[in-house]
């Protein structure tokens, strides 16, 4: 008697179901999430490194490009004003307008407002209540320029100061009213210049951010290298190694294409930019300071014999602008000239625009190699359970 589940003598046991689904491997799974994290990771590293790049990128450009020369432009703006103030008042005290006219250097420092006015339009860093004040400077500017011309129409014609005086007196109310807009105008340029440059995206720790999915992608690289050669007996993989070198000459480009490009910009800002304002604002103080006194002068001049000094327009002889310096030139004591400030910064800014200009290609470039060569590596020993392998 055969005992209960046991087979009879002579009888085959049966064969488990042909079709009957083999357990999948762990190694495969485990192969497959390895390069899913890869390629994902070294794609993520790289497109971090393209948002920051970016980001700086357009930082730079709102502080170099646009930011810094409206402020130049403004200071510019303010120095060709007190120029055309001085050059007009002085030539009513010597006389010269009555043979010259106005002269040539007035005319140009006209010009040099205009223009300055012009591309600080084109800049409009302050908004709408910038766009507001420079309409107005513009409008002051030509009504200024009328005055100016009359005084200077009524001293030709009568060859008398104390003729051609009221005009000049209105001609001064536009120009103080002038230099107080342009001197808001210059406030916020400053303010918006300085918030600019606090932005997080130029900050020293923002070109450190790319770092945050790079280390662990480092991990997973040697996790999946312990993985060959535990299982497979493989040493060393040579797609894997080209994937890490391919992504860590992203994130090293990346780093130090950033780090040249905030040094270029900050060395242009705080070098040549800082010394074309000073130089600027030296040359604005002294010929608002000469033109004051000139101004005085003429007063004296035409009314000898009135104790106030006004001829009854009641106006007193506006205050001296920013402290005096430089010399008749426009130079500062060292022999420097803004212009020159001005273009060894605009050369400064195009330094950090260039260290940034092949910066998103070959990171793009690099990442993409990186995350090819990961799942090159692994392809291999994912192929070898195509058909139930273990």
């Amino acid at each position: 008697m055969t005992a209960p589940g046991a087979t009879a003598p002579g009888v085959t046991a049966p064969e488990p179901p042909a079709d009957e689904p083999a357990t999948p491997s762990t190694t495969v799974r485990t192969l497959r999430r390895l390069r899913a994290a890869l390629v994902t990771g070294s794609l993520l590293t790289g497109a971090l490194c393209l948002l920051v790049s970016g980001r700086a990128d357009t930082g730079t450009d709102a502080v170099g490009g646009r930011a810094a020369p409206a402020l130049l432009r403004a200071e510019a703006a303010y120095g060709a004003l007190a120029d055309a103030q001085r050059v007009a008042v002085h030539g009513f005290l010597q006389g010269t307008v009555v043979l010259g006219g106005l002269g040539d250097q007035y005319q140009n420092d006209i010009a040099a407002i205009n223009q300055n006015l012009a591309e600080l339009a084109g800049y409009n860093v302050a908004g709408p209540a910038g766009t507001s004040d420079l309409q107005l400077v513009e409008g002051l500017v030509v009504a200024y320029n009328a005055e100016i011309e009359q005084a200077a129409a009524d001293y030709q014609q009568t060859g008398e100061l104390t003729r051609a005086l009221p005009a000049l007196w209105y001609a001064t109310l536009q120009y103080r009213e002038i230099s107080d807009t342009l001197d808001r105008l210059r406030t916020e340029g400053r303010a918006t210049l300085n918030a600019q440059r606090g932005s997080a995206w130029l900050a020293a720790t923002a070109d450190l951010l790319f770092l945050v999915p790079f280390v662990p992608v480092l991990v997973l690289f040697a996790r999946t290298q312990s993985v060959l050669r535990r299982r497979f007996r493989r040493r060393w993989s040579t797609w894997l190694t080209a994937a890490v070198l391919a992504l860590t000459a992203a994130v090293l480009w990346c780093g130090q294409s950033l780090h040249a490009s905030d040094g270029h910009l900050r060395s242009a800002l705080d070098g040549p930019f800082a010394e074309a304002v000073t130089l600027a604002q030296q040359q604005a103080g002294r010929s608002a300071a000469e033109a004051a006194e000139d101004l005085s002068a003429v007063v004296a001049q035409a009314c000898p014999a009135t104790t106030t000094r006004s001829c009854g327009t009641g106006l007193t002889a506006p205050p001296p602008g920013p402290a005096a310096g430089g010399t008749p030139d426009g130079t500062a004591d060292g022999g420097r000239r803004p212009g020159r400030a001005e273009a060894e910064f605009t050369d400064g800014v195009a330094e950090a625009d260039a260290s940034a200009s092949l910066r998103p290609a070959v990171v793009a470039l690099l990442a993409l190699a990186a995350a090819a060569a990961s799942a090159r590596a692994l392809n291999p020993r994912i192929d070898e359970y195509r058909f139930g392998g273990r």
